[in-house]
Formats: structure tokens, C-alpha cells, sequence
């Protein structure tokens, strides 16, 4: 096969692939340390019903969030790490990436 020489081509690759794959495999990496702390056991101090979160932020314009808030984002995180964690997955995201991954 010869090799892929069209601008545009390689532009797409190197200005929305490449930066696409690094977010998602930075964002997996957050999701696996989220869900780390989920399961340790923060999991039991949020109930997924609508007791407020009381972080004081209203006044800053923050909305208020609900224990069925969170759990039901949780519920997301951990699909998204299902579908991340499927076999080879991580190895296609990876690929592309040209900087060494970060986490904060």
C-alpha cells in the first residue's frame, strides 16, 4: 500500500486525531482513579437519592447537586471504562498519542 501523502490528510491526523487520542487516554486514566475512590468506599457516603451535596458553592452560581445526581454519573463513568477497558481498546487510543501520558 503507498503511503497516505495528501496535506489535508495528515493536517486531520496531526491537528484533531492526535489531540483526540491523548484527551481519551488521559480521560481513562482519570476514570480509573475515580472509580478507584468510588468503590473504596466513598460510594457509601453519597446514597443515590436527593440529599443535596452541601458544598456552599450556590453562591458562586455552582448548582446544587443530589446523591441521585452523582450516582447516576458514576453509573456513565463506569460504562465509559467498560467500553475502554474492552480488549484492545486502550492499545487503539494509545497509538496515536505522541506525548508521554500525565495525570495530575
Amino acid at each position: 500500500m503507498a503511503d497516505i501523502t495528501n496535506p489535508e490528510a495528515i493536517r486531520f491526523c496531526d491537528e484533531q486525531v492526535r489531540p483526540l487520542a491523548e484527551k481519551m487516554r488521559a480521560l481513562k486514566a482519570e476514570a480509573d482513579a475515580t472509580m478507584v475512590d468510588w468503590y473504596g468506599g466513598i460510594n457509601a457516603e453519597i446514597p443515590n437519592d436527593a440529599s443535596a451535596i452541601d458544598d456552599g458553592r450556590e453562591s458562586e452560581g455552582v448548582s446544587r447537586m443530589t446523591g441521585i445526581n452523582v450516582n447516576s454519573f458514576m453509573a456513565q463513568v463506569a460504562g465509559y471504562q467498560t467500553q475502554l477497558n474492552a480488549g484492545g481498546v486502550a492499545d487503539v487510543i494509545s497509538m496515536p498519542c505522541v506525548r508521554t501520558l500525565e495525570v495530575s
